[in-house]
Protein backbone atom coordinates (compact mmCIF):
# COMPACT_ATOMS: atom_id res chain seq x y z
CA UNK A 1 0.00 0.00 0.00
CA UNK A 2 1.03 3.55 -0.56
CA UNK A 3 1.48 6.50 2.21
CA UNK A 4 0.19 9.55 1.77
CA UNK A 5 3.62 11.13 1.41
CA UNK A 6 4.45 8.59 -1.38
CA UNK A 7 1.29 9.83 -3.65
CA UNK A 8 1.76 13.30 -2.51
CA UNK A 9 5.29 12.57 -4.21
CA UNK A 10 3.71 11.35 -7.08
CA UNK A 11 1.23 14.18 -8.00
CA UNK A 12 4.05 16.24 -7.75
CA UNK A 13 6.27 14.68 -9.95
CA UNK A 14 3.71 14.02 -12.49
CA UNK A 15 2.88 18.23 -12.01
CA UNK A 16 6.43 18.78 -13.32
CA UNK A 17 6.49 16.47 -15.35
CA UNK A 18 3.47 17.65 -17.23
CA UNK A 19 4.76 21.05 -17.12
CA UNK A 20 8.10 20.13 -18.74
CA UNK A 21 6.46 18.59 -21.45
CA UNK A 22 4.69 21.80 -22.16
CA UNK A 23 8.08 23.92 -22.51
CA UNK A 24 9.95 21.02 -24.46
CA UNK A 25 6.89 20.20 -26.96
CA UNK A 26 6.43 23.26 -29.16
CA UNK A 27 3.86 22.41 -31.52
CA UNK A 28 2.18 23.85 -34.12
CA UNK A 29 -1.55 23.69 -33.35
CA UNK A 30 -3.15 22.31 -29.93
CA UNK A 31 -4.23 18.95 -31.75
CA UNK A 32 -0.82 18.35 -32.83
CA UNK A 33 0.43 18.86 -28.65
CA UNK A 34 -2.59 16.33 -27.84
CA UNK A 35 -1.18 14.06 -29.73
CA UNK A 36 2.40 14.16 -29.24
CA UNK A 37 1.82 14.44 -25.66
CA UNK A 38 -0.20 11.11 -25.93
CA UNK A 39 3.11 9.23 -27.46
CA UNK A 40 5.11 10.78 -24.51
CA UNK A 41 2.65 8.97 -22.13
CA UNK A 42 2.46 5.84 -24.18
CA UNK A 43 6.40 5.72 -24.24
CA UNK A 44 6.20 6.10 -20.54
CA UNK A 45 4.11 2.87 -20.86
CA UNK A 46 6.31 1.42 -23.03
CA UNK A 47 9.59 1.62 -21.03
CA UNK A 48 8.09 -0.09 -17.66
CA UNK A 49 6.93 -2.97 -20.23
CA UNK A 50 9.73 -3.77 -21.26
CA UNK A 51 11.40 -4.78 -18.33
CA UNK A 52 9.13 -7.98 -18.14
CA UNK A 53 10.12 -11.11 -19.67
CA UNK A 54 6.72 -10.95 -21.36
CA UNK A 55 6.04 -7.35 -21.84
CA UNK A 56 3.03 -8.01 -24.55
CA UNK A 57 1.10 -10.00 -21.55
CA UNK A 58 1.52 -7.09 -18.93
CA UNK A 59 1.01 -4.95 -21.61
CA UNK A 60 -2.64 -6.45 -22.25
CA UNK A 61 -3.38 -6.15 -18.25
CA UNK A 62 -2.47 -2.00 -18.35
CA UNK A 63 -4.82 -1.12 -21.16
CA UNK A 64 -7.68 -3.31 -19.28
CA UNK A 65 -6.79 -1.40 -16.32
CA UNK A 66 -6.28 2.01 -17.96
CA UNK A 67 -10.22 1.23 -19.78
CA UNK A 68 -12.00 0.21 -16.12
CA UNK A 69 -10.50 3.45 -14.69
CA UNK A 70 -11.87 4.93 -18.15
CA UNK A 71 -15.11 3.56 -17.66
CA UNK A 72 -14.99 2.73 -21.60
CA UNK A 73 -13.64 0.54 -24.61
CA UNK A 74 -11.74 1.95 -27.25
CA UNK A 75 -12.97 2.05 -30.53
CA UNK A 76 -11.97 -1.19 -33.21
CA UNK A 77 -9.91 1.19 -34.88
CA UNK A 78 -8.79 4.61 -35.99
CA UNK A 79 -6.17 6.35 -38.82
CA UNK A 80 -5.95 9.44 -36.49
CA UNK A 81 -2.10 8.36 -35.98
CA UNK A 82 -1.15 7.58 -39.90
CA UNK A 83 2.70 8.68 -39.38
CA UNK A 84 4.20 5.72 -37.67
CA UNK A 85 7.88 7.81 -37.61
CA UNK A 86 5.99 10.60 -35.37
CA UNK A 87 4.85 7.86 -32.64
CA UNK A 88 8.59 6.32 -32.83
CA UNK A 89 9.77 10.34 -32.32
CA UNK A 90 7.68 10.85 -29.05
CA UNK A 91 6.88 7.48 -27.79
CA UNK A 92 11.09 7.47 -27.09
CA UNK A 93 11.25 10.90 -25.75
CA UNK A 94 8.50 9.29 -23.32
CA UNK A 95 11.24 5.98 -23.01
CA UNK A 96 13.98 8.50 -22.18
CA UNK A 97 11.89 10.18 -19.58
CA UNK A 98 10.96 6.85 -17.82
CA UNK A 99 14.31 6.25 -17.32
CA UNK A 100 15.16 9.64 -16.04
CA UNK A 101 12.47 9.67 -13.66
CA UNK A 102 13.37 6.55 -11.90
CA UNK A 103 16.06 7.34 -9.72
CA UNK A 104 13.76 10.34 -8.58
CA UNK A 105 11.29 8.14 -7.16
CA UNK A 106 10.67 5.30 -4.51
CA UNK A 107 9.64 2.82 -6.48
CA UNK A 108 11.21 3.56 -10.03
CA UNK A 109 9.40 1.96 -12.81
CA UNK A 110 6.45 0.82 -10.87
CA UNK A 111 6.07 4.67 -9.92
CA UNK A 112 6.33 5.99 -13.81
CA UNK A 113 3.72 3.55 -14.73
CA UNK A 114 1.31 4.83 -11.98
CA UNK A 115 2.48 8.44 -13.17
CA UNK A 116 1.79 7.66 -16.90
CA UNK A 117 -1.62 6.42 -16.18
CA UNK A 118 -2.22 9.18 -13.50
CA UNK A 119 -1.13 11.77 -16.62
CA UNK A 120 -3.54 9.67 -19.16
CA UNK A 121 -6.34 10.00 -16.80
CA UNK A 122 -6.35 13.97 -15.95
CA UNK A 123 -5.35 14.57 -19.89
CA UNK A 124 -8.47 12.32 -21.28
CA UNK A 125 -10.96 14.23 -19.29
CA UNK A 126 -10.01 17.91 -21.11
CA UNK A 127 -9.07 16.23 -24.11
CA UNK A 128 -12.59 14.24 -24.67
CA UNK A 129 -14.21 18.08 -24.49
CA UNK A 130 -11.39 19.69 -27.28
CA UNK A 131 -10.20 16.67 -29.30
CA UNK A 132 -12.01 13.60 -29.87
CA UNK A 133 -14.55 11.20 -27.69
CA UNK A 134 -12.34 9.24 -24.68
CA UNK A 135 -13.00 6.06 -26.70
CA UNK A 136 -11.31 7.21 -30.10
CA UNK A 137 -8.12 8.29 -27.98
CA UNK A 138 -7.77 5.21 -25.45
CA UNK A 139 -7.33 3.60 -29.30
CA UNK A 140 -4.54 6.52 -30.01
CA UNK A 141 -2.77 5.42 -27.02
CA UNK A 142 -3.09 1.14 -27.14
CA UNK A 143 -1.65 1.88 -31.00
CA UNK A 144 1.18 3.97 -29.41
CA UNK A 145 2.21 2.00 -27.43
CA UNK A 146 1.56 -1.45 -29.10
CA UNK A 147 3.98 0.61 -32.25
CA UNK A 148 6.37 1.15 -29.66
CA UNK A 149 7.05 -2.11 -28.07
CA UNK A 150 7.04 -3.50 -31.55
CA UNK A 151 9.15 -1.29 -32.99
CA UNK A 152 12.08 -2.33 -29.79
CA UNK A 153 11.06 -5.47 -30.35
CA UNK A 154 11.61 -5.50 -33.94
CA UNK A 155 15.05 -3.84 -33.54
CA UNK A 156 16.53 -6.29 -31.16
CA UNK A 157 15.27 -9.20 -33.35
CA UNK A 158 17.09 -7.25 -36.72
CA UNK A 159 20.11 -6.92 -34.88
CA UNK A 160 20.08 -10.26 -33.21
CA UNK A 161 19.24 -11.81 -36.64
CA UNK A 162 22.03 -9.67 -38.75
CA UNK A 163 24.72 -9.90 -35.50
CA UNK A 164 24.07 -14.48 -34.84
CA UNK A 165 23.14 -15.69 -37.94
CA UNK A 166 24.31 -13.01 -40.54
CA UNK A 167 27.73 -12.32 -39.33
CA UNK A 168 28.62 -15.08 -36.88
CA UNK A 169 27.17 -18.13 -38.77
CA UNK A 170 27.50 -17.15 -42.54
CA UNK A 171 30.82 -15.21 -42.31
CA UNK A 172 29.72 -11.32 -42.91
CA UNK A 173 31.62 -8.36 -41.67
CA UNK A 174 29.66 -5.40 -39.86
CA UNK A 175 29.77 -3.25 -42.26
CA UNK A 176 27.67 -5.98 -44.80
CA UNK A 177 25.21 -6.21 -42.02
CA UNK A 178 24.89 -2.25 -41.75
CA UNK A 179 24.18 -2.17 -45.49
CA UNK A 180 21.81 -5.10 -45.45
CA UNK A 181 19.38 -3.44 -43.04
CA UNK A 182 19.40 -0.28 -44.29
CA UNK A 183 19.02 -1.86 -48.10
CA UNK A 184 15.98 -4.23 -46.44
CA UNK A 185 14.82 -0.17 -45.15
CA UNK A 186 15.09 1.10 -48.43
CA UNK A 187 13.03 -2.13 -50.02
CA UNK A 188 10.62 -1.69 -47.16
CA UNK A 189 9.89 1.98 -48.38
CA UNK A 190 9.19 1.35 -52.28
CA UNK A 191 6.15 -0.82 -51.12
CA UNK A 192 3.99 2.32 -49.47
CA UNK A 193 2.52 4.89 -51.80
CA UNK A 194 4.42 6.52 -54.24
CA UNK A 195 3.50 10.26 -53.28
CA UNK A 196 5.19 9.61 -49.80
CA UNK A 197 8.46 8.30 -51.06
CA UNK A 198 10.60 11.41 -50.72
CA UNK A 199 8.67 12.12 -47.32
CA UNK A 200 9.72 8.93 -46.29
CA UNK A 201 13.36 9.13 -47.22
CA UNK A 202 13.85 12.00 -45.03
CA UNK A 203 11.66 10.53 -41.85
CA UNK A 204 13.20 7.11 -42.37
CA UNK A 205 16.78 8.87 -42.36
CA UNK A 206 15.57 10.85 -38.90
CA UNK A 207 14.50 7.26 -37.77
CA UNK A 208 17.63 6.03 -38.27
CA UNK A 209 19.57 9.02 -37.04
CA UNK A 210 17.73 9.13 -33.84
CA UNK A 211 18.47 5.66 -32.87
CA UNK A 212 22.09 5.92 -33.71
CA UNK A 213 22.30 9.04 -31.45
CA UNK A 214 20.37 7.34 -28.80
CA UNK A 215 23.11 4.88 -28.43
CA UNK A 216 26.02 7.50 -28.69
CA UNK A 217 27.06 7.14 -32.50
CA UNK A 218 29.06 10.68 -32.84
CA UNK A 219 29.95 13.02 -35.13
CA UNK A 220 27.21 14.52 -37.41
CA UNK A 221 23.49 13.95 -37.39
CA UNK A 222 22.97 15.44 -41.06
CA UNK A 223 23.20 11.92 -42.89
CA UNK A 224 21.95 13.77 -45.95
CA UNK A 225 24.75 15.26 -46.34
CA UNK A 226 27.18 12.53 -46.27
CA UNK A 227 28.47 10.57 -49.51
CA UNK A 228 27.07 7.27 -50.42
CA UNK A 229 30.06 4.68 -49.54
CA UNK A 230 31.89 3.73 -52.58
CA UNK A 231 32.51 0.54 -51.60
CA UNK A 232 32.73 -3.40 -53.03
CA UNK A 233 29.80 -4.38 -50.53
CA UNK A 234 27.61 -2.91 -52.52
CA UNK A 235 27.60 -5.00 -55.27
CA UNK A 236 25.92 -8.23 -52.90
CA UNK A 237 22.98 -6.32 -52.31
CA UNK A 238 20.89 -8.82 -54.25
CA UNK A 239 22.44 -11.39 -52.61
CA UNK A 240 21.67 -10.19 -48.95
CA UNK A 241 17.98 -8.88 -50.01
CA UNK A 242 16.98 -12.58 -51.12
CA UNK A 243 18.67 -14.24 -48.01
CA UNK A 244 16.79 -12.08 -46.01
CA UNK A 245 13.60 -10.62 -46.99
CA UNK A 246 12.33 -13.45 -46.58
CA UNK A 247 12.95 -14.03 -42.97
CA UNK A 248 12.02 -10.39 -42.60
CA UNK A 249 8.59 -10.82 -44.10
CA UNK A 250 7.52 -13.54 -42.27
CA UNK A 251 8.45 -11.86 -38.85
CA UNK A 252 6.28 -9.13 -39.89
CA UNK A 253 3.83 -11.39 -40.24
CA UNK A 254 3.35 -13.55 -37.43
CA UNK A 255 3.61 -10.47 -35.00
CA UNK A 256 0.40 -9.08 -37.33
CA UNK A 257 2.69 -5.59 -38.50
CA UNK A 258 0.72 -5.32 -42.13
CA UNK A 259 1.23 -1.66 -42.02
CA UNK A 260 4.36 -0.78 -44.96
CA UNK A 261 4.97 2.46 -42.98
CA UNK A 262 5.18 1.12 -39.99
CA UNK A 263 7.32 -2.21 -41.44
CA UNK A 264 9.78 0.48 -42.77
CA UNK A 265 10.07 1.97 -39.60
CA UNK A 266 10.63 -0.53 -37.72
CA UNK A 267 14.09 -1.52 -40.14
CA UNK A 268 15.04 2.29 -39.96
CA UNK A 269 15.28 1.81 -36.00
CA UNK A 270 16.85 -1.27 -36.51
CA UNK A 271 19.64 -0.15 -38.88
CA UNK A 272 20.33 2.88 -36.32
CA UNK A 273 21.23 0.60 -33.78
CA UNK A 274 23.16 -1.51 -36.08
CA UNK A 275 24.81 1.68 -37.15
CA UNK A 276 25.80 2.12 -33.30
CA UNK A 277 26.43 -1.37 -32.59
CA UNK A 278 29.42 -1.51 -35.77
CA UNK A 279 30.78 1.97 -34.29
CA UNK A 280 31.91 0.35 -31.00
CA UNK A 281 34.99 -0.34 -29.57
CA UNK A 282 36.36 -4.24 -29.49
CA UNK A 283 33.15 -5.07 -31.60
CA UNK A 284 33.36 -4.18 -35.32
CA UNK A 285 34.27 -0.89 -34.49
CA UNK A 286 33.55 1.19 -38.43
CA UNK A 287 34.38 4.61 -38.11
CA UNK A 288 30.58 5.83 -37.48
CA UNK A 289 31.27 8.61 -41.09
CA UNK A 290 31.33 5.04 -42.91
CA UNK A 291 28.13 3.41 -40.91
CA UNK A 292 26.12 6.49 -41.93
CA UNK A 293 27.44 6.33 -45.25
CA UNK A 294 26.89 2.31 -45.42
CA UNK A 295 23.95 3.09 -44.20
CA UNK A 296 23.04 5.61 -46.60
CA UNK A 297 23.90 3.39 -50.13
CA UNK A 298 21.98 0.32 -48.69
CA UNK A 299 18.78 2.48 -48.09
CA UNK A 300 19.61 3.71 -52.15
CA UNK A 301 20.17 0.06 -53.08
CA UNK A 302 17.68 -1.37 -51.18
CA UNK A 303 15.14 1.15 -53.41
CA UNK A 304 16.27 0.06 -56.39
CA UNK A 305 16.01 -4.06 -55.52
CA UNK A 306 13.96 -6.06 -57.93
CA UNK A 307 13.72 -9.27 -56.58
CA UNK A 308 10.75 -11.23 -55.55
CA UNK A 309 7.93 -9.28 -53.84
CA UNK A 310 5.74 -10.85 -51.05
Amino acid sequence: MSTPEHQEKLKVEAKLFREKLDGVLRDSTPETHMRRLLCVYAGLITETLMEYDEPDVVMEQAFHRVADLLHCEPVASTDKFALQWDVDRDTEIGRHAARSLVSKLPKGLDDVHEIAIALVLNDFAVWEKEFYPRQVLLRLFIDAVISAITFEMATQDFCDLLIDSFVAEDGHQLPEAVLALAALTGHAMTRCPDDMQQVLLNALTDVMVRESVRHATSGSRKWDSLFPANDGLAGNVNEYMSKLLPQVDEFFEVIGMDDMQARAVALAKATGRMVAVSCVEDVGQIHPSIAKSLAKTGMILGSQYKGEQT
